[in-house]
C-alpha cells in the first residue's frame, strides 16, 4: 500500500500542471488543494500502518508545508496560488539539497552510499559540488516557474511546468550521468 500511495503522490505531483490546465475550467482550485492534502496525509498514515515509527524532520516539514499550502489554497481558492505549487516544490527540494551541504554527507553522497557506492575523497568532493549544482538548478527552476505563474498564460505555464522543466532536468541528469561515468573511469585507480 505504501508504494502505491507514494507512486500516486509522485504521479500527481509530476502531472500537476497538466491536471490544472485540463481541469481549471471545471474544478475549483480548492478541490485541487483537498486532493493534495488528502494524498499527503494518506502517505503519512500508510507509513504508520507499515511500521514506520517516526517521521524525520524533513518528512514533517514537507507534510506541514503541503498542508499549509493546501489550507491557503482552500481559503484563497484562486488560480494564481494554484500555479505556485511547482515553485513551492522546487524551492523545498532545493532547500533539501542546499541544507545537506552543511552536513558531513551531502544528499547526493548519501544516495550514492545507499546505492552501495564506494565514496573516495575525490568522489565526496564531486558529490558536494553536484549537490550544490542541483540546488542552484532547482532555485532557477522555481524562479522560471514563478515568472510563468505571474506573467504567462495558463497554457504556457502548464507547458513549462508540466513538460519543459522535466525535459531540462532529464537532459541535465543524462549529461551529468555521462560525465560521471567518464569521471569514475578516469579516477578508477583510487578505489582499488
Amino acid at each position: 500500500m505504501k508504494p502505491l500511495i507514494t507512486l500516486i503522490l509522485a504521479s500527481v505531483s509530476i502531472a500537476y500542471p497538466l491536471l490544472v490546465y485540463a481541469g481549471i475550467q471545471h474544478i475549483s482550485p480548492a478541490i485541487f488543494a483537498l486532493v493534495l492534502a488528502t494524498l499527503a496525509v494518506a502517505k503519512f498514515v500508510v507509513a504508520r500502518l507499515h511500521g514506520q515509527q517516526g517521521m524525520t524532520t524533513t518528512e514533517w516539514a514537507l507534510l506541514l508545508i503541503t498542508l499549509a499550502y493546501s489550507l491557503a489554497l482552500v481559503v484563497v481558492n484562486n488560480e494564481f496560488l494554484l500555479k505556485l505549487y511547482p515553485v513551492l516544490i522546487s524551492l523545498c527540494v532545493a532547500l533539501l539539497f542546499a541544507l545537506s551541504l552543511r552536513a558531513p554527507e551531502s544528499l547526493i553522497e548519501r544516495m550514492a552510499r545507499m546505492a552501495g557506492e564506494t565514496i573516495t575523497a575525490r568522489a565526496k568532493a564531486y558529490t558536494r559540488v553536484l549537490t550544490g549544482i542541483w540546488a542552484l538548478l532547482l532555485v532557477g527552476n522555481a524562479l522560471i516557474a514563478l515568472y510563468q505563474a505571474l506573467f504567462a498564460s495558463l497554457k504556457s505555464w502548464a507547458l513549462y511546468s508540466g513538460l519543459l522543466s522535466y525535459v531540462f532536468f532529464g537532459l541535465f541528469f543524462a549529461l551529468e550521468y555521462t560525465y560521471r561515468r567518464y569521471y569514475i573511469n578516469k579516477y578508477r585507480d583510487e578505489t582499488q
